[in-house]
């Protein structure tokens, strides 16, 4: 059997993303545009990690990113890298690139891929909810703009957005390859589906392909949203938003037959888009130092069958209610955040004749889960700034726990010297206890690397 490697989805972007940079030269070399170079080293440190041969990888990166207070009618935040040796590990995360065209001082609009606060809930979580995820890493998931086009009246007591796109970006997951029925073990945050499916009662061993559909069929789909805000964000403010658009979790169906020949079982794996409607709710107070805040989400997936094909295996969505309270201190040196999530619904379970022992589609990492988290921006002298976060976050119903470092030393506008670590513990997953993060549970993680900025 040949090769079948990941959708060709993240092929299309990235030519798409080259055709545009070329298209929009002029645009790029009079924007004021931070270039910057990495060289860094990744290290499973886990004793327990098998995920791959080996756990030690050496990346050549680079990022271009546009100055932020920059007035530039052309915005972009795009990072990639190289893994020297391990392809499957190789990336382009392409999180912000539009171009905006102000109409007056208060009225902007905008073309292209654009981060916006839709929900303080899913920018605070990193689900992947309202807009993409950049889940190269699902430990430390980056969300990634919504692609479209984006009208918006901002004033000081008064937001008003409006977005509409013929476009449909999922979230990035890792990439893989299937060769000859097997997955190939290069990238260690691929997770595979399980060896074994029961086919008439038996557990089976089993061979996997990929039925991808052509690009089209999952980039070209509709979208519509809006929100409203009003308020101070220096004092009491509140949001709605509302959208209505695929999901940015592709459904995942599939069909087993067992070979008489070999007593193995074939199974053809088919990602599919799904469409669900997004209602937000936001209320923030600022008294000081300290902003608190409630945000909602109300999911509605579809109700329909996902596949037309009843000889699918295929996934069916609950609707689900996401809470999540926070309070946060800031002096501008210092930051403390605590923040909860609880989601009410939202289970998957699969319809057809022969069901794996876990659904193979998560609309959500985790169900619940309780989160602090320390920044700080300090300044060293001469030049020098050290920029950290350190977070802890857990869950009693999800059964994990899961603590994160990032840092940052900047020895002057040039170089800087950063890293990064992840450590999980996190107990076995069931149909009750579904989560993304258990599969992870040997991949601590320990990356070091150096930046030079152009």
């Amino acid at each position: 059997m040949p090769k079948r490697s990941a959708p060709a989805l993240g092929t299309f972007i990235l030519n798409l993303t080259l055709g545009a940079l070329a298209l929009l030269a002029p645009g790029i070399a009079s924007a004021q545009v931070r270039t910057e170079m990495k060289l860094f080293s990744d290290s499973f440190i886990s004793p327990e990690f098998e995920a791959t041969q080996k756990n030690n990888y050496q990346f050549v990166g680079a990022s271009l990113k546009t100055e932020p207070f920059s007035d530039s009618p052309l915005k972009m935040d795009i990072s990639g890298g190289v893994a020297v040796g391990s392809p499957l590990l190789n990336y382009l995360n392409i999180s912000e690139f539009y171009a905006q065209m102000r109409q007056s001082e208060t009225e902007t609009f905008y073309i292209g891929r654009k981060k916006m606060l839709w929900s303080e809930l899913d920018a605070r979580w990193d689900l992947g909810v309202w807009e993409p995820l950049f889940k190269w890493n699902p430990l430390s998931p980056e969300r990634q703009g919504l692609s479209g086009i984006f009208w918006e009246i901002d004033k000081p007591q008064f937001t008003f957005t409006l977005f509409a796109s013929p476009l449909y970006i999922p979230s990035q997951g890792p990439s893989f390859e299937i060769e000859n029925g097997d997955f190939v073990k290069g990238n260690p945050w691929f997770h595979q589906p399980p060896q074994s499916v029961r086919i008439w009662n038996e557990a089976t061993e089993m061979q996997y392909n990929m039925n991808q559909p052509s690009t089209s069929e999952i980039v070209i789909q509709n979208s519509y949203g809006a929100r409203v805000a009003v308020g101070d964000s220096q004092g009491l403010r509140a949001q709605v938003s509302y959208i209505y658009k695929p999901d940015n979790t592709l459904a995942i169906g599939y069909e087993g037959s067992l070979d008489l020949s070999t007593l193995k079982g074939n199974v053809e794996l088919k990602p599919q888009v799904f469409y669900h409607s997004l209602t937000g709710a936001d209320v923030t107070y600022k008294w000081n130092r300290f902003r608190f805040g409630m945000s909602t989400i109300w999911d509605r997936p579809t109700k329909e069958k996902v596949f037309d094909s009843d000889e699918w295996t295929q996934p069916v969505f609950e609707d689900a209610l996401l809470v999540s309270p926070f309070i946060e201190w800031d002096n501008g040196v210092w930051a403390f955040n605590l923040m909860r999530l609880d989601i009410y619904g939202g289970k998957v379970t699969e319809v057809g004749e022969n069901q794996a022992n876990e659904a193979l589609t998560n609309l959500y990492p985790f169900y619940e889960a309780n989160q602090i988290s320390v920044l700080n921006n300090l300044y060293i002298g001469k030049g020098r700034r050290i920029i950290s976060k350190v977070s802890f976050t857990q869950s009693d119903k999800n059964d994990f726990q899961l603590f994160r470092v990032n840092t940052r030393l900047r020895l002057s506008g040039l170089w800087s010297f950063f890293g990064e670590m992840q450590m999980l513990k996190a107990g076995p997953t069931t149909k009750d206890n579904q989560n993304e993060l258990a599969q992870f549970v040997n991949n601590d993680r320990f990356m070091v690397g150096a930046s030079y900025v152009f």
